[in-house]
């Protein structure tokens, strides 16, 4: 039986790495708004001037209603050459220096296709903020991870540590998960947090991350398709749920489980499947501004003849393909401490295609190509698009407008 804390736990002066990025950005904001943490140390490249805030936190803790400055001189700007030089020793003299009470570890690299750069960063970076959390006698190292560290196993994804799949989408959830077993291995209390996709806010779609998850697949479709109309366009989409979590639920969520979850506890930040859209539903959503005459669904890209694509539909499908192939897959996620967190009074909003669609009206509100195809092709825009099921042996390549 997984129980809540009967006392809430603070953060009291908190370390957190990667507190200029999206994700951190978040956390500061929220753990100083909320007054979880008394302090927030965060480590950055930037010369920060002191009683100033780094931008990305001052930014989101305006998009919190705050008055930045009530908060400034809880903030310390510690300036570092980065995470790759950051030795043991730096780490735990700088946490006994700080009287440090909190790691919260955000720091990460994205990059799917920088092996090196994911192993040094996301793992051994790891290693010496667990290592250096256990010399400094931290009491809580909390680590945000990815709901797809545990990679393509078959089964529903636990809370708890987690075994070495069949394959992984990446070597990013590779390093996530041995990340994960890192902290797990330092003999700190730790919490493990597992966030899904994390798309703008449900409210009003305000998003502060860079183009991953979504927005990646709707840059690429801005960038490479938003240059003429198509009769027809090749997707590759299935009824499969996809996970998204908005980015003011992920802010609530996190500070509800650093203050509530006991230690040892991993948590998987996920949205219920039930509500969540799937890849289709999203396509046909998008495909309510793009409108060509008919879309073809496929449920691999193996399916689609890329020869016979335009080349811009080709490069999109390339480009997209490890998303496309994220998206496909039936992930399930057990998420028995989320729902704990709501039957004690956590407000959390699902990610729905309702609530998607007011990120995707932003997205495109700002599109400078998007507002250029309407200006140019509206006129011969379809009113209905007709949605068809692809197989490689039927597939006729005509366009649309010259079949009979």
């Amino acid at each position: 039986m997984k129980a809540l804390l009967e006392r809430a736990r603070r953060g009291g002066r908190v370390l957190l790495t990667g507190g200029t990025g999206y994700l951190g950005a978040l956390a500061a904001a929220g753990m100083l708004h909320d007054g979880w943490a008394d302090v927030v140390v965060v480590p950055t490249r930037q010369d920060i001037a002191p009683g100033t805030l780094p931008p990305p936190i001052l930014r989101e803790l305006e998009a919190l209603g705050a008055c930045p400055e009530d908060h400034a001189s809880r903030v310390v700007a510690y300036r570092w050459a980065g995470a790759e030089d950051a030795s043991v020793e730096a780490l735990r003299e700088l946490m006994a220096r700080e009287r440090i009470d909190t790691v919260v570890h955000c720091a990460g690299c994205l990059d799917y296709f920088d092996e090196a750069a994911l192993n040094q960063i996301n793992v051994a970076f790891t290693q010496r903020v667990a290592e250096a959390a256990g010399l400094a006698d931290v009491s809580l190292l909390a680590f945000i991870s990815s709901a797809y560290a545990a990679g393509y196993s078959d089964a529903m994804v636990p809370e708890a540590a987690l075994a070495e799949p069949r394959r992984d989408p990446t070597h990013y959830t590779a390093t996530k998960r041995a990340a994960e077993h890192a902290i797990a291995a330092a003999g700190v209390p730790f919490l493990v947090i597992r966030p899904s996709i994390v798309i703008g806010a449900a409210e009003d779609g305000r998003y502060s991350g860079k183009r991953y998850g979504v927005y990646q697949q709707w840059m690429g479709i801005e960038r490479l398709l938003s240059e003429r109309h198509r009769a027809r366009l090749h997707v590759v989409a299935t009824d499969q749920p996809l996970n998204l979590v908005h980015q003011d639920t992920f802010q609530s969520a996190l500070l509800a489980i650093l203050a509530r979850v006991p230690d040892g506890a991993h948590v998987n930040l996920v949205s219920d499947n039930g509500s969540s859209p799937s890849m289709k539903a999203l396509w046909r959503q998008f495909c309510d501004v793009l409108r060509p005459d008919q879309v073809v669904f496929h449920a691999s890209l193996d399916e689609v003849d890329l020869k016979a694509l335009d080349l811009r539909q080709r490069n999109y499908l390339s480009f997209a393909r490890t998303n496309l192939e994220i998206g496909a897959y039936p992930w399930r996620f057990e998420h028995g401490w989320l729902d704990c967190l709501r039957a004690d009074g956590l407000r959390f909003t699902q990610a729905t295609l309702d609530t998607v669609q007011v990120c995707q009206d932003r997205f495109v509100a700002a599109s400078g190509p998007l507002a250029r195809y309407h200006a140019r092709f509206g006129g011969q825009l379809p009113r209905v698009v007709e949605y068809l099921e692809g197989t490689p042996d039927e597939l006729d390549h005509t366009p649309w407008h010259e079949r009979a």
